[in-house]
């Protein structure tokens, strides 16, 4: 008889640890700034997000500057953004009769490239996430400078020599991807 009301509070146990509250897991989405998860219009302003995991070293100012570099690369692709993409798909029959199968084989290839100056730009707003030591920072641009500095290229590309140059690299690099050569 001790052993059945053993087994029951056994049981009894075994339902109550089974029905208790797990742990919840954390959303690191929840826990980060707004501006860092939808960065790109502040105000008058052109504006991107980065972020950097911790170094061994603990610097902290490498951290920020690698942040700052993520950023400000998003801010060169929003201003401007070459890309190039390649889809290719072929399917193939094989064998005979019962022994027939199907290959299918798919390609795909997209290269993205900005290159552009970034004046006066400059770090907004910074934050450290205390669980996981990832620094994200927002970097923005004033538009009036954005303004001027696309009419300012514009009219300095033509007949530019360097401006030459930089399509002609771009030409180099859209034949390199289309030979399949691109890496």
């Amino acid at each position: 008889m001790t052993m059945k009301i053993l087994g029951a509070l056994g049981m009894v146990l075994i339902l109550f640890a089974g029905c208790s509250k797990q742990p919840e897991t954390r959303n690191s989405l929840n826990n980060l700034p707004q501006w860092y998860q939808e960065p790109t219009v502040l105000g008058d302003k052109y504006a991107a997000s980065g972020s950097a995991k911790p170094n061994k070293a603990g610097d902290i100012e490498l951290q920020r500057i690698e942040a700052a570099a993520v950023a400000r690369a998003e801010l060169a692709r929003q201003m401007e953004l070459r890309v190039k993409d390649m889809y290719k798909r072929a399917t193939q029959e094989l064998g005979i009769g019962e022994d027939q199968t199907i290959d299918h084989a798919v390609q795909y290839a997209t290269k993205q490239i900005a290159d552009v100056t970034l004046k006066n730009s400059q770090q907004k707003k910074l934050f450290i996430d205390n669980e996981t030591g990832v620094l994200y920072t927002l970097i923005a641009l004033d538009s009036s400078i954005v303004d001027r500095q696309l009419k300012s290229s514009i009219q300095s590309s033509f007949g530019n020599e360097e401006a030459m140059w930089k399509k002609f690299q771009a030409t180099q690099m859209w034949k390199e991807l289309e030979s399949g050569d691109a890496k």
